[in-house]
């Protein structure tokens, strides 16, 4: 009997509320250590080879976890993406080795070692490899186990990497070794819970199975994807260098704190997110299109107010959050973790509705949204950070206005399929965000103290009960009526 839905949300809740204060932690202890410079060259690398290996992806993960989902029984499926990765892994190191003996590395990761360079490859592939191995936990329905055993990992490290900062001579190179050490052993952890949960086989690594099929069904779900990878990395990878080059590493240092930050504000939605989707693709198969309508109307405006709730609050509080997480060598990241505490919002609504795409298999039209969305933000990206010299905060602001632009495109052609109506849901977004501002900005405005963490969490408190008091009074903002909360109410009082 596999855990149901809500189970397997609380488990991956509580471990991202775990995973949250331990990345609240790295935060407030990272950036420091290491320096504006240095942090800046590791939110690069990080953010080149994510983009460099969701290209060589091509949106076959999310077809092996959509597919796995829908039949648990097709393990031939694992063994062709075992193949796969050591494909992709051996693209990955041929694509770098030939910038490299062509002497094209420093141009496309400018004022950055060659030693991170490689250290960098190993980390964001390890990287993508965990979130297989965390997709085929939630396609099978492991998350309860999986999740706990994040969480016991997650602290471990933690333990081992304030050890390295406060006991050794701590610089990039250390960080670096540090993650491998952290994701090889996650994923050996995670190998043999699969092998006693007979998921993966001893003849995982097999020659005996046709792959032409294979292939030609994952070439079919995932080449629609192809033209929007090519688009969309291409632009992603131009917009993160055009920062670097033009700004230099310390702004790209800025953004990168500033999305530590504000993407803690996305840790409840995003646990719903292979949860959902693996619900949807379920559902899509059994032809139940009620229940993905009930799920789409309830979750996802939900998610978004929690979102909302974290985001706003973050923005009204970016002051005090960097003087407690940072020193004065950030305090210009300041209007970039105001500005980019509103991206995780929308992004709940572009993770959550982006998936109805996948299962629905419509990947034709995620593509043509996706490649419109991309020029958008490249246009945005040239006018922040190259004509107007904004540097982080032009970044920023490109990120915002093209998420809620793009999310909302999604939206309209997902309530148009499970025939709902859009005007509710957008102004949803609108209003949701203007009471929670108002409330997190009277929890600010008449609160001051002389320790900052103090004011921090008093401000925190008093906006909390804010909108709890909202939410009793006006229940629509988190996607339930009056009667559901009074029943939720009455259950939790018995």
């Amino acid at each position: 009997m596999e855990d149901s839905l809500k189970k397997r949300y609380i488990i991956k809740l509580f471990s991202n509320i775990v995973n949250g204060l331990i990345n609240i932690i790295l935060v407030a202890i990272v950036p420091k250590a290491l320096g504006p410079i240095a942090f800046g060259q590791f939110s690069y690398i990080q953010q080149f080879f994510s983009q460099i290996l969701a290209f060589l992806d091509a949106g076959t993960s999310t077809a092996f976890f959509t597919k796995l989902s829908a039949k648990n029984q097709r393990k031939e499926l694992i063994n062709f993406y075992f193949f796969f990765s050591l494909f992709l892994l051996f693209l990955l190191f041929l694509f770098i080795y030939l910038l490299d003996i062509l002497d094209y590395l420093y141009f496309f990761l400018p004022e950055i070692a060659n030693e991170y360079i490689y250290l960098g490859l190993w980390f964001g592939f390890l990287t993508w490899m965990m979130q297989i191995f965390v997709k085929i936990s939630d396609a099978y329905a492991l998350t309860v186990s999986v999740e706990l055993i994040k969480i016991v990992h997650k602290l471990f490290t933690l333990f081992i990497l304030i050890l390295l900062i406060y006991y050794f001579t701590f610089d990039l190179s250390i960080y670096f070794y540090f993650h491998l050490f952290s994701l090889f052993s996650f994923l050996f952890i995670l190998s043999i819970l699969f092998s006693k949960k007979n998921i993966f086989q001893k003849n995982i690594i097999t020659y005996k199975n046709s792959y032409k099929n294979l292939i030609k069904e994952f070439y079919t779900y995932s080449s629609p994807l192809f033209i929007f990878n090519i688009i969309a990395i291409s632009i992603g990878l131009f917009d993160i260098w055009l920062l670097q080059k033009i700004s230099g590493s310390v702004q790209t240092g800025f953004y990168g704190l500033a999305y530590s930050i504000a993407a803690m504000c996305f840790l409840f939605t995003s646990a719903m997110t292979p949860i959902i989707t693996r619900e949807f693709s379920k559902s899509y198969e059994n032809k139940d299109i009620d229940q993905i309508q009930k799920l789409f109307k309830r979750y996802i405006p939900m998610l978004y107010s929690i979102a909302a709730y974290f985001g706003v609050f973050i923005a009204f509080q970016a002051d005090n959050l960097l003087m407690i997480f940072t020193d004065e060598k950030f305090k210009d990241a300041l209007f970039v973790l105001v500005i980019m505490a509103f991206y995780p919002i929308h992004q709940t609504y572009g993770q959550l509705s982006g998936s109805l795409f996948f299962a629905l298999e419509e990947t034709k039209l995620y593509r043509n949204i996706g490649i419109f969305s991309s020029f958008l933000g490249l246009g945005l990206t040239l006018l922040f950070v190259y004509y107007l010299e904004l540097g982080a905060i032009g970044f920023a602001w490109k990120m915002v206005i093209s998420q809620i632009i793009s999310v909302n495109i999604q939206l309209y052609f997902n309530v148009k399929f499970l025939n709902l109506k859009m005007f509710p849901l957008v102004w949803h977004q609108v209003y949701a965000i203007i009471i929670l501002s108002l409330l997190a900005y009277l929890s600010a405005r008449f609160i001051s103290f002389d320790k900052v963490i103090w004011e921090f969490l008093l401000s925190g408190l008093i906006y909390s009960i804010g909108v709890g008091i909202t939410i009793f009074l006006y229940p629509q903002i988190v996607a339930v009526s009056k009667s559901e909360l009074i029943q939720i109410f009455a259950k939790k009082k018995s």
